[in-house]
């Protein structure tokens, strides 16, 4: 995280900042979000990590084994309080519908405003979920690649739609709500469950239940409902597992050169993801790309639901 002057120590709750150990290489400079003021400018002198994709290639035998390029994009954190809080469940409404909004914006900013293929924000939360600060707070990572693996599952939910014409996750949403065991917690334009066959035990899945594909377009009063219903799953889960490490995942809709805006946001629809860390990814999983989960999706969202918040 960069340093600042010492008056903007004070003012603000929810602020994000450049990461200081970046994971790609900073377009441009970087505005600072800090909620309730003006943005301005950061320096951007500490941004410059590499990782290793295409172009510049090696040749061996006449085929390119060794081909890597400068990933660009931006790679931001947001300091979800200026008190230093261990987890999202201690801020109060207000301070969680802020860090929502952050969400949201600084989304809409590098997927909208700046262009980026591929934007994610995420949280880890504890060791075991990659954390190295303890102080509450996500991250934002925007790429101007689309990653293989979104667009392996961008596909799969356009032929899901080609198919059955309608929405994977939509059709989905109505399954879990017509059984309901693995349903966590329903509000008026959201709900949380446990999904079928979860790689990871007590994940939970949330949708809107309205087709929606982009998180960044979310309305003031769709994130202020949002940001209560995950500070409340959140404490559910802290009931049920206490001490247990923990990540969030917001996925919203990359940019695909081959999609127009239209048939992306037909196919594809925003989702967040919330899940402890309560197994160890292990030589089996990484050698087969099964998971072992054993924990059931209906006992633990039966789990979840009795924890209460």
């Amino acid at each position: 995280m960069t340093k600042h002057d010492a008056h903007d120590q004070t003012d603000w709750r929810v602020r994000v900042v450049p990461n200081k150990f970046p994971a790609v290489q900073a377009v441009n400079a970087v505005a600072s979000f800090s909620a309730g003021r003006e943005p301005h400018v950061l320096p951007n002198s500490a941004s410059s990590t590499a990782i290793e994709t295409n172009d510049h290639s090696a040749s061996l035998a006449g085929v390119n084994l060794f081909r890597r390029r400068e990933l660009s994009g931006a790679h931001e954190v947001i300091i979800e309080s200026p008190q230093h809080l261990q987890s999202i469940s201690q801020l109060d409404r207000e301070t969680i519908n802020l860090v929502f909004q952050a969400y949201r914006d600084r989304l809409a900013f590098w997927l909208s405003e700046c262009d980026q293929a591929y934007a994610v924000v995420f949280k880890n939360v504890g060791l075991d979920a990659g954390a190295s600060l303890f102080h509450t707070h996500s991250q934002l990572i925007a790429t101007d690649v689309l990653p293989t693996d979104i667009d392996r599952v961008t596909q799969r939910m356009e032929l899901f739609a080609e198919r059955e014409s309608v929405c994977l996750f939509c059709r989905m949403l109505e399954d879990e709500l017509e059984h309901a065991v693995r349903v966590v917690e329903e509000t008026r334009k959201f709900v949380a469950f446990c999904p079928f066959a979860s790689r990871l035990p007590s994940l939970i899945t949330v949708l809107p239940k309205t087709h929606q594909s982009a998180f960044e377009a979310l309305s003031d009063s769709s994130i202020a409902e949002l940001s209560w219903l995950t500070h409340r799953l959140v404490r559910r889960i802290e009931k049920c597992y206490p001490d247990a490490a923990y990540n969030l995942v917001i996925h919203t809709a990359p940019r695909l050169s081959q999609c127009s805006v239209q048939q992306l946001a037909d196919i594809f629809h925003w989702r967040m993801e919330l899940f402890p860390r309560l197994t160890t990814v292990a030589g089996f999983e990484w050698g087969s790309d099964c998971y072992i989960n054993p924990l059931a999706p209906e006992t633990a969202a039966s789990a979840l639901r009795k924890a209460g918040v």
